[in-house]
């Protein structure tokens, strides 16, 4: 998808669905896993990876900061911690995972975090690399 490998995805989860989109002038990729429908006919969203490109995404700061507005999230409470996602530097939030992978490169990984575990969520992102990475 985008120059990315897909190596690992979690057990027990939907049928996916392709999208691309832009914000701000940075393009998204995204291919989402939904379950469902259920009796009501809704669906869940069990697992979403994203590629995002833009040339304002000069390093792991510029993304965080992209993606906190993205996010709309306040940049004082947002709770990341600091990872390491395969060879790239990232940050983990409570139900996803971003990290920058080049200058103009980066990419997004989140899981429905009441039905899989934090080590699913790292596990798929550390096998969503690029195809030339040997992650």
């Amino acid at each position: 998808m985008d120059g990315f490998v897909i190596d690992r995805l979690p057990g027990g989860i939907g049928s996916p669905s392709d999208f691309e989109y832009e914000w701000e002038e940075v393009a998204f990729h995204s291919r989402v896993w939904e379950t469902g429908p259920d009796p009501e006919g809704a669906t869940v969203v069990d697992l979403t990876v994203k590629t995002i490109r833009g040339m304002k995404l000069t390093d792991l700061s510029e993304l965080r900061d992209f993606l906190t507005e993205y996010h709309e999230q306040d940049p004082d409470e947002w709770k990341l911690t600091p990872v390491k996602v395969g060879e790239y530097d990232g940050y983990l939030a409570t139900d996803h995972v971003f990290y920058f992978v080049s200058p103009g490169l980066a990419a997004e990984v989140s899981i429905d975090r009441s039905r899989f575990s934090e080590d699913d969520l790292l596990t798929t992102a550390a096998g969503f690399h690029p195809e030339t990475s040997s992650s």
